[in-house]
């Protein structure tokens, strides 16, 4: 008997496995001749066109407003990072110069660095 129950089994899940696999086949097909069809591929390209329209449109309504509130947007923290690149270097340059003039010999004596004299103040009795 419990050969019998087996085999009933077997039979059930066979009868799903083929009807789970005819469907699968069947949907691959009329997928298959759905995307290749002309009306969804130019379904699809109007609305990948619109998709990039409208983020183009969010993007130039978020620079207008972010420009209105005086807060900077990403082209102005590009600019101020290259400037300060540039006065980077041209600090490292200046700094450089200045040790290759302070390393350099000097002919004769090394002149002392004085202060300026601070005037004074005349003192005005009455």
């Amino acid at each position: 008997m419990p050969e019998k129950k087996k085999e009933e089994e077997s039979n059930y899940f066979s009868y799903f496995k083929k009807l789970y696999e005819s469907w699968e086949k069947s949907t691959s097909q009329a997928l298959d001749v759905w995307l290749k069809s002309p009306l969804f591929t130019n379904s699809m390209e109007r609305a990948v066109e619109k998709s990039i329209e409208f983020k183009n449109y969010i993007q130039d309504t978020m620079e207008r407003n972010l420009r209105l509130r005086y807060v900077p947007i990403k082209n102005d923290s590009d600019r101020v990072a290259i400037s300060l690149d540039k006065i980077n270097q041209k600090l490292n340059q200046l700094e450089e110069k200045i040790k290759s003039l302070e390393t350099t010999p000097s002919s004769g004596k090394q002149k002392k660095q004085t202060r300026p004299k601070k005037a004074r103040r005349k003192k005005i009795h009455e």
